[in-house]
């Protein structure tokens, strides 16, 4: 009788995992993807909801920009003529300036959707 219901207590979780799985899979399937979030956006919350998605890759985008400037002036710190051979902080810079049009251009994408969301009809 014991052997039996510590048989069912351990069967009893793995089968609510087994059968939870499908609603998750479900739930993963349900995040849209940026194009599909732009295809279906009709709606002023649904212009707001990529404005906000922008605004996150234009936070990424910065926060790589900072990253790879304290980069270049770390290589630049550190000299030696491996560095000066191979421009380590050359390439950085060139990341900076990549990473913070990326954010410009995320940003503008924000702002440009935030406006959609105001001339969008409620």
């Amino acid at each position: 009788m014991r052997t039996t219901k510590l048989a069912l207590g351990a069967l009893l979780p793995a089968l609510l995992v087994c059968f939870s799985l499908h609603t998750i899979r479900a739930f993963a399937k349900h995040q849209m993807s940026t194009p599909e979030m732009i295809t279906m956006a009709k709606t002023a919350a649904e212009h707001e909801k990529l404005a906000a998605h922008y605004e996150q890759e234009a936070k990424a985008a910065k926060a790589k920009s900072d990253e790879h400037a304290k980069m270049a002036d770390a290589y630049r710190k550190a000299g030696g003529a491996l560095i000066e051979k191979l421009h380590f902080d050359q390439h950085c810079d060139a990341l900076v300036k990549s990473y913070t049009a990326t954010a410009d251009e995320f940003e503008a994408l924000a702002k440009a959707e935030h406006e959609a969301a105001k001339q969008t009809k409620p």
